[in-house]
């Protein structure tokens, strides 16, 4: 299973878990990039995620072939979820099943690596000073003063 998913619900990490798992797995690593509170200094309300969807998808299934196949992996599942995203909700996870922890925890940080730069996912920053700033694989792409 390489799957990659979009979604507008919650993420429910236990499920994608039990999704995942396998007899011949020694391990399962889960990420889960989360809402924080703070970003360079600032405080935040609320990020609101928004995407081409086709393309999105597309990208982000070709990240996850990409990093199954280099590790050698059978087990690889991506779930980004879109919309408004409170704080300490999830907006992204990846679960991968290995007989291994190395070559699951490897995969796991070179698939967040490519998604902030390679998928055409849009993050809305709303900070708690009025500004918003429209941010693609980290970098402003436009601010919205107070």
């Amino acid at each position: 299973m390489r799957t990659a998913r979009l979604t507008t619900e919650p993420i429910d990490p236990n499920a994608l878990l039990r999704e995942l798992a396998h007899d011949a797995d020694g391990a399962q690593v889960l990420f889960l990039g989360v809402v924080r509170n703070h970003h360079q200094g600032r405080e935040v309300l609320r990020i609101d995620y928004e995407a081409y969807e086709p393309m999105a998808l597309k990208e982000l299934q070709k990240i996850t072939d990409e990093m199954a196949e280099k590790h050698g992996l059978e087990r690889v599942l991506v779930v980004h979820r879109f919309g408004r995203h409170e704080i300490g909700d999830a907006s992204i996870a990846v679960v991968i099943g290995s007989p291994h922890r190395a070559p699951a925890f490897e995969a796991a940080k070179e698939i967040m690596d490519r998604v902030k730069v390679d998928v055409p996912i849009w993050k809305k920053e709303h900070f708690k000073d009025g500004t918003i700033e429209w941010v693609l694989a980290d970098k402003l792409v436009r601010s919205e003063p107070a």
